[in-house]
């Protein structure tokens, strides 16, 4: 199944704060987030404040990420996962490391980055950089850009 992807950090390269991935159906998501010590200015000014939007994230520590995301996606045995922005499959990424030559408990996932804007959407109560309102934006735009995709087998 394809899975949609966003991420909010602590300016470029910055640590990671949320991230949240929303299935191609709709039907599950997933929102974690994390206290962030010393944010950016932008960050104080536009994520930390609406870090919830409605939303209510797992708070997890930054070294949980990856566990909550293997968990997430244990019944998945090929998950492809969609972004828009090359650091939010970064920062995914480096969430299923866990120490040196190791990582977290999951099989093989597929990467797809595409350029698409996914706001101005239609999505009632959408609040842009919050990692799932985001996610849920890029998934309602892919779909919306290929309509042959949906209810397609994965």
């Amino acid at each position: 199944m394809r899975y949609f992807l966003d991420t909010e950090f602590n300016g470029f390269g910055g640590d990671l704060i949320s991230l949240a991935l929303v299935s191609e159906d709709g039907l599950r998501s997933l929102y974690l987030a994390t206290e962030c010590k010393s944010p950016e200015p932008w960050v104080a000014e536009n994520v930390l404040p609406i870090i919830d939007g409605g939303t209510d994230p797992i708070m997890v520590q930054p070294d949980e990420f990856g566990k909550v995301i293997c968990w997430f996606l244990q019944h998945d045995r090929r998950p492809h996962v969609i972004s828009d922005w090359p650091d939010d499959i970064r920062y995914f990424c480096q969430a299923l490391i866990t120490g040196p030559g190791q990582m977290v408990p999951i099989g093989a996932i597929a990467f797809e980055m595409v350029r698409i804007d996914a706001y101005p959407t239609p999505l009632e109560g959408a609040v842009q950089h919050n990692a799932l309102w985001d996610a849920r934006a890029l998934r309602q735009a892919v779909l919306a850009s290929t309509p042959s995709s949906i209810g397609r087998a994965s």
